[in-house]
């Protein structure tokens, strides 16, 4: 499959599972445990696929995705209310990381600069609620972050998206 087909597939499942987390994130709130654990998974096992396809064999980068691929399994099995605060934990250090990794990427792959700052402020944004959410973590929080990680997926496919139609051409000469 090339890079192209991927990108498109990726943009419309991302785009899908935004808008359905975003209209269920009320009863997502309840069942948070499968969202998240769900959603781990399917990073972590992409971000394999990904980089054993371009050839990136770098011990750290696997090692992040075999961490995010078990705490996902780890997440699957913390329904139940006295496992609440450690899938909210949990929860938030993914947050915390995810967006980490995502301000490296706007630094390095970016090039207009608005979209790089509404990139930048959203990661910043997840990364504040997800430190309350280690705090204080409230099923109120659970659906702002449900909430959030909608509107994430969504953005996460447009900006590259959106990035790509706005660069600068360089000037063509006849």
């Amino acid at each position: 499959m090339n890079k192209q087909k991927y990108q498109l597939i990726k943009t419309i499942v991302f785009i899908i599972l935004g808008i359905f987390i975003f209209i269920y994130s009320n009863t997502l709130s309840y069942n948070a445990y499968l969202l998240v654990g769900c959603l781990m998974l399917m990073y972590g096992i992409e971000d394999l696929i990904v980089r054993a396809v371009v050839k990136d064999f770098l011990i750290p980068k696997f090692a992040n995705d075999f961490l995010i691929i078990l705490l996902g399994i780890v997440a699957l099995f913390l329904g139940g209310d006295e496992h609440f605060k450690s899938l909210c934990i949990i929860w938030a250090t993914w947050g915390i990381l995810r967006e980490e990794w995502e301000i490296e990427e706007i630094v390095k792959h970016l090039s207009n600069k608005i979209i790089a700052i509404i990139s930048f402020a959203e990661s910043i944004v997840v990364i504040v609620i997800s430190v309350f959410f280690i705090f204080e973590p409230t099923l109120h929080h659970v659906h702002l972050h449900v909430v959030i990680l909608g509107i994430e997926l969504i953005l996460e496919v447009l900006f590259p998206l959106l990035n790509e139609m706005f660069k600068k051409k360089p000037n063509e000469t006849t």
